[in-house]
């Protein structure tokens, strides 16, 4: 990873989907079933699927939060040796670097 990259986790996607789709965001997908990810890609950021290694590590992890979607973020984030963006405070027990 270069520094400056954006990488977005599989989970975000699924995250940011699931609330427009239950109508907490603005619809996102009048442009396609896939707006987003090629939002995403158009942006450069790269995309990071949820792997099972991923999976895996979220429930090895200390139970310092219990939310899985959480979890694999922060899984996400130790597997990519990269920083989260997230308001959660939690995610710092974890020894992930977190920017907010």
């Amino acid at each position: 990873m270069r520094s400056g990259d954006v990488l977005v986790s599989a989970v975000s996607v699924w995250e940011i989907t699931r609330k427009a789709a239950l109508g907490k965001l603005p619809p996102i997908t009048r442009q396609g079933p896939d707006a987003l990810t090629v939002f995403l890609h158009r942006m450069g950021h790269r995309l990071i699927p949820l792997t099972p290694e991923i999976a895996e590590l979220s429930n090895t992890l200390p139970w310092h939060h219990v939310d899985p979607m959480d979890r694999m973020l922060i899984a996400t984030a130790l597997n990519e040796e990269a920083t989260i963006i997230t308001s959660d405070r939690i995610f710092a027990a974890y020894g992930v670097p977190v920017l907010w």
